[in-house]
């Protein structure tokens, strides 16, 4: 039974030898390991690990931000002030030298017409507008227009009166028999309130630039207008046919 025990003895204290062994094989390798790097000698992986992160605001906070600070602090362009145009002159107005034409601005009655038997003329008297220098006597058509700063028959002066010889469209105008007519042929102007006579005195041909038969009168008379010698090349008229009458 002793035997038996100091077997085992031996046994143990085999045991307990290696265990030391190895334990001590442990120790030795461990004191072998070197030291851990210190902190300031961290990768540059680990540096950009652990670099703070810039916190950025929502987008929405931005804009709202932007918004407020252009309505308070940008600077803001004033309005341009508005620009006062200076008054136009009166009607009556005139330069010296001039005459004013409001002088000469009668109202020709509804339903005026101008009567030539010997020229077959029997239309309508409108008014003719002056528009800067000339008058415009581009809406005509078959009337007879009454040249707008002219007399009228109820009134001493130059009544002037002018009508297309040819329409736009290649019809005869009004006038276009005005080359036929002659000397102490008879003119009538027939309006709601009175009817005016005129016996012709002259007939003559002009420049188209020649004023002088439209100008005021001191004397009543009636002047007609029309153009007259057509250029084909040119597509133009060269001259202005003028007839002036004098009253009966």
């Amino acid at each position: 039974m002793y035997g038996r025990r100091r077997r085992s003895s031996g046994s143990t204290l085999l045991v307990v030898i290696v265990i030391a062994v190895i334990i001590g094989v442990v120790f030795s390798i461990m004191d072998n390991e070197p030291d851990a790097l210190p902190a300031a000698e961290a990768s540059p992986a680990t540096e950009v690990a652990v670099q703070p992160t810039v916190e950025t605001e929502p987008l929405t906070q931005v804009d709202s931000a932007l918004s407020a600070s252009t309505a308070t602090d940008m600077p803001t362009i004033p309005p341009m002030p508005t620009e006062t145009l200076p008054d136009t002159p009166s009607d009556t107005a005139t330069e010296p030298g001039q005459v004013n034409i409001q002088d000469y601005l009668p109202e020709i009655p509804e339903g005026t017409s101008l009567f030539i038997p010997s020229a077959g003329v029997y239309a309508p008297v409108v008014q003719a507008y002056l528009s800067g220098t000339s008058w415009d006597v581009s809406q005509l058509g078959e009337n007879v227009g009454h040249l707008q700063g002219t007399a009228w028959i109820n009134d001493p002066g130059n009544v002037v009166l002018s009508g297309h010889v040819e329409l736009g469209d290649g019809r005869r105008g009004v006038f276009a028999n005005l080359n036929e007519l002659k000397v102490n042929d008879i003119i009538v102007v027939i309006s709601p309130e009175r009817e005016r006579r005129y016996v012709i005195t002259n007939i003559s041909s002009t420049t188209p630039d020649n004023l002088q038969p439209i100008k005021p009168t001191t004397s009543d008379r009636l002047t007609l207008i029309t153009c007259g010698s057509y250029d084909f090349f040119q597509d133009t008229y060269l001259e202005r046919l003028i007839v002036v009458a004098e009253p009966i």
